[in-house]
């Protein structure tokens, strides 16, 4: 018995449009979660002091840490309240993953009261890090 082959029709390739759809979705959502985050980093409601004479950063380093001190003297990091010890902790969680050698960057409100920051710095010095830079505006 002989087989009988079947008559392939030319079928033109064709991409299908719903799942390229769906993966331009997912990347533009993507997009906008990341670039979201370096803003979540810098808390708007603190207002820095001015520096006349500070020198500007133009290049901001991937692997700082950013601590926001405002005017009550409560710290946060990415938005989120943080104790004395809750940032050390942090800090050294972000030692690992980036080494010691990373800037800590204060952010600190222009009316916030000495004795706030220093215990930042408490926090900070608990961990072994010391390069510690603080943010100003100059206009």
């Amino acid at each position: 018995m002989a087989l009988k082959k079947k008559e392939r029709k030319n079928e033109e390739a064709s991409v299908p449009l719903s799942s390229m759809i769906d993966i331009v979705f997912l990347l533009i959502i993507f997009f906008v979660v990341t670039a979201s985050l370096d803003k979540e980093v810098q808390d708007q409601e603190v207002q820095l002091a001015f520096s006349p004479n500070g020198k500007v950063v133009e290049k901001i380093d991937k692997k700082s840490f950013t601590i926001n001190i405002r005017k009550d003297g409560s710290a946060n990091i990415g938005g989120t309240p943080k104790t004395k010890k809750e940032i050390s902790n942090e800090l050294n969680i972000h030692a690992l993953r980036a080494g010691k050698s990373f800037p800590i960057i204060l952010r600190c409100d222009k009316d916030v009261k000495h004795g706030h920051i220093m215990s930042v710095q408490d926090a900070v010095t608990n961990t072994g890090m010391f390069s510690v830079r603080y943010n100003a505006q100059q206009k």
